[in-house]
């Protein structure tokens, strides 16, 4: 699943009650940025729909490894399809 595309006025309402600028969240819900373990986490608790897997999703297993076998979590990749791209 994506990122939840936030309109304006959403995005400014979340990024004020997580003490960031509006501009940040916007670059994360776009995968421009990766947000940080502790703001991904408050994020994903302000709103659902922000799934940790997508807020960090090249470590989110590392982080919080009890996601592993939630429903939904993405599919890990093993060695082998790590080492071949």
């Amino acid at each position: 699943m994506a990122l939840p595309s936030y309109p304006a006025e959403k995005r400014r309402e979340i990024a004020s009650r997580l003490g960031i600028e509006e501009q940040y969240l916007y670059q994360i819900t776009r995968g421009l940025k990766t947000a940080g373990a502790a703001l991904a986490k408050q994020l994903n608790t302000v709103d659902p729909a922000a799934q940790l897997w997508d807020l960090r999703p090249d470590d989110w297993h590392l982080i919080w490894p009890e996601l592993i076998e939630v429903d939904g979590a993405p599919k890990l990749k093993t060695e082998q399809e790590v080492a071949h791209g």
